[in-house]
């Protein structure tokens, strides 16, 4: 009856957080703190990966604008052989007839080209001067177009950050539910092999014994299922942190949060600041504000200053180089109203944005609040559930020493064992769950 008194002392210890975080650290992997994994996903994953360089991308977009301001050089070279000879014939007098000299030519000329290799250069340079605002207008809507690809980058690093810390946070609640349930074994072992010899001495009944070993093949089931839930996630995580899927580790166990006294004002505040859907409706009508802003400037001529040089080197009758400076104007003086429609399509748009603007404003306050309540009452149930597996340990002592006592029977101590068992599942459960609602929190509020 001592063995037994000290198996179920045993069993009470394994059952303590003391107990499970002994067996946890038996032969573990290297552990992965949490602020770890969201700095290997922030570096690994491939989501991110990719977004940045949509980032990248864009950079170069405006930086390609800007080579609009500075001049174009264009060079054209034409060159080959007719195929067969060209010939034609100047009439007499087509240029002209003067006094003393008589008609231009004097008779009909017939002219024949040779065959041979000609060749033609033209190279021209054209430096926009009235297009400068157009472009200057088109680099500021690309400069947006970083900021947005800036803004995705950024809600996609908030979306990864937050599924890590789930998945951690279940990895960190299932690795707990390990070293219990292998503390669990360990006590149902140690109980069977006593209930077997007391058995044997006729000190306990048949019942009991197939009681012991009934709850046994139920917890190492329990291990099973748990082990492979542990493995999936693992390798979720590894994928989302962007390394080998077979990376061992595991992860630390979440203490007990401190209470913290929450602003909701301050939430909003922080919210409206942070999120990314919010920056990035604002820059929306930013853009389509420039984009009228373009439209509007199709009303003035494109103006350059040009300079073109020619050069004939085959051709024997033309001036063999040809230098010119001078201007370009194009314009569209009509257009019957296009610009017009164009510009006031474009203002439909601005009050388009405005209004999505608003909108998210407004849904990220309702998001926050609801994340905020739902953290306040995560953390209530983490109070209750406290409280009451700190009960069920008092009974479960008080269960064993009256035991110990022949006061009580081995179902009471079966029993107790089970409830106690239930309010630890209970206390972990809540425990995921406001640390799981501390996360929603987090990216309700726009942090990493």
């Amino acid at each position: 009856m001592n063995g037994l008194r000290i198996v179920l002392a045993g069993g009470l210890l394994l059952l303590s957080p003391e107990g499970k975080q002994a067996v946890a650290q038996e032969s573990s992997p290297p552990v992965l703190a949490i602020d770890d994994a969201v700095a290997l996903a922030m570096k690994g994953n491939r989501r991110v990966q990719s977004s940045v360089l949509d980032v990248s991308r864009a950079g170069e977009n405006t930086a390609d604008i800007k080579t609009q301001r500075l001049p174009a050089f264009q060079l054209y070279l034409l060159g080959g052989e007719a195929l067969n000879t060209i010939s034609f014939t100047i009439p007499q007098g087509v240029l002209g007839s003067y006094p003393g000299t008589g008609p231009i030519p004097a008779q009909n000329a017939k002219i024949t080209t040779p065959q041979n290799f000609v060749g033609l250069g033209l190279g021209q340079v054209s430096q926009p001067l009235s297009q400068l605002w157009k472009i200057h207008l088109a680099v500021l809507e690309s400069k947006i177009g970083e900021d947005l690809a800036q803004e995705s980058l950024r809600q996609r690093k908030q979306d990864i950050a937050h599924s890590v810390r789930d998945l951690y946070y279940q990895i960190a609640q299932t690795q707990t539910q390990i070293a219990s349930a292998e503390a669990n074994v360990k006590y149902l072992v140690d109980l069977q092999a006593e209930t077997d010899r007391n058995l044997a001495e006729q000190a306990a009944l048949k019942g009991d014994s197939l009681a012991v070993k009934a709850k046994l093949s139920q917890q190492r089931y329990q291990l099973l299922t748990l082990r492979d839930a542990i493995d999936s996630e693992k390798e979720s995580l590894n994928q989302q942190l962007g390394r080998d899927l077979n990376t061992e580790f595991s992860v630390e166990a979440q203490p007990l949060p401190e209470g913290a006294e929450l602003d909701i004002a301050a939430a909003r505040q922080e919210a409206l600041s942070q999120r990314a859907e919010i920056r990035e409706a604002r820059l929306q009508t930013k853009k389509a504000e420039i984009e009228v802003r373009r439209q509007r400037a199709e009303y003035i001529p494109d103006f350059s200053a040009n300079f073109t040089y020619l050069t004939l080197p085959n051709i024997t009758f033309l001036p063999k180089n040809v230098a010119q400076a001078g201007f370009l104007l194009q314009w569209q003086p009509f257009d019957w109203g296009q610009k017009h429609h164009k510009i006031e399509s474009l203002n439909d748009s601005v009050k388009q944005t405005t209004l999505t603007e608003q909108d998210a404003e407004q849904q990220v306050m309702v998001d926050v609040k609801a994340r905020f309540l739902k953290l306040a009452e995560a953390r209530a149930l983490l109070d209750t559930t406290a409280l009451t597996q700190e009960a069920e340990r008092e009974k479960m002592r008080v269960v064993t020493n009256r035991y110990g006592q022949k006061a009580a029977l081995l179902s009471d101590v079966l029993q107790q064992e089970a409830a106690i068992a239930q309010a630890d599942s209970d206390y972990r459960k809540a425990l995921a769950a406001f640390w799981s609602a501390k996360a929603d929190f987090d990216y309700a509020l726009g942090r990493n």
